[in-house]
């Protein structure tokens, strides 16, 4: 049963759940790889070594969110003030790393829709 509480909270949760995704411009597989072209482009897997290791995207930085020094790894290896395009399996990942880069300062921040999955399925 939906009361006027459930509501609310309902309504506070879609509130908070738009902001985190609004921060994170999902791009389809031909809009990722145009803009990936450019060398200069900071691209970054977010998945597990062992996901990482049975394929990537050329040029990407495996930094696995999962991981206990993710936010070092990412202060080492990230420019915050330059676009960042990061992809995942196909998951939720990416949304977790963006949420915690854009805590740490990031400014831009791309996603690959649909995570390399997606990604290996159009590259055939």
């Amino acid at each position: 049963m939906c009361n006027k509480s459930n509501g609310y909270w309902y309504l506070i949760g879609l509130t908070l759940l738009y902001k985190i995704i609004d921060m994170i411009k999902l791009l389809t597989v031909p809009e990722f790889k145009a803009q990936i072209k450019n060398n200069d482009v900071q691209l970054l897997d977010v998945r597990t070594e062992m996901e990482y290791a049975l394929g990537k995207i050329d040029g990407s930085t495996l930094i696995n969110v999962q991981s206990s020094d993710f936010m070092d790894q990412a202060k080492k290896y990230i420019n915050f003030q330059k676009p960042i395009y990061i992809y995942r399996r196909s998951g939720a990942r990416s949304h977790m790393a963006a949420k915690i880069l854009e805590n740490m300062g990031a400014k831009e921040i791309f996603d690959l829709q649909g995570g390399f999955l997606s990604w290996a399925q159009n590259n055939k």
